[in-house]
C-alpha cells in the first residue's frame, strides 16, 4: 500500500506539474511596427510642399501670360480675334486641367505621389508648349 501511495503521489505531482506548465506560457514578443523615421517623413513632406508651392507659382505666372494673350486677342481685328480667342480658350482649358492635377498632387498619398507628379509634369509641359506656340504664332 505504501508503494501504491508513493506511485499515486508521484503521478499526482506529475499531473499537477503538467497542468500548471500549460498555464505558464513563455512571453511572446510584442509585434511592433518599426518606429517611423519622423525626420525622413518630415523631409518628404517638406519636399512635396516645396514642389507644390513652386508649381503653383509657375502656374500663376502662366495664368498671367494667358491673361495677356486674352487681352491681345480682344484688341485684335475680328478675324484675328476669333482665331486668337479660340487658341486662348484651349490654353485656359489646359491651365484648368493642370491646376486640377496640382490640386490632386497636393493631396496625393505617399504611394501615388510619383505617379501624380509625372501626370502633373506632363500636363504642365503641354501647357507650356501651348503658350510657346501661341507666342510664336501671335508675333
Amino acid at each position: 500500500m505504501k508503494h501504491f501511495l508513493t506511485k499515486t503521489g508521484f503521478i499526482f505531482v506529475l499531473a499537477a506539474t503538467c497542468v500548471s506548465c500549460d498555464k505558464i506560457k513563455p512571453p511572446q514578443p510584442e509585434l511592433q511596427k518599426p518606429p517611423a523615421a519622423s525626420g525622413q517623413v518630415d523631409q518628404q513632406q517638406g519636399e512635396r510642399k516645396a514642389f507644390a508651392d513652386t508649381a503653383q507659382k509657375e502656374l500663376d505666372e502662366l495664368r498671367g501670360a494667358i491673361a495677356e494673350f486674352k487681352a491681345k486677342a480682344e484688341a485684335a481685328n475680328a478675324e484675328t480675334k476669333a482665331k486668337l480667342g479660340e487658341e486662348v480658350g484651349k490654353l485656359e482649358a489646359d491651365l484648368r486641367d493642370t491646376q486640377q492635377r496640382l490640386t490632386e498632387l497636393k493631396s496625393a498619398t505617399v504611394d501615388s505621389w510619383n505617379q501624380m507628379k509625372e501626370s502633373f509634369g506632363n500636363s504642365l509641359g503641354k501647357l507650356k508648349n501651348g503658350i510657346e506656340n501661341f507666342r510664336k504664332s501671335a508675333t
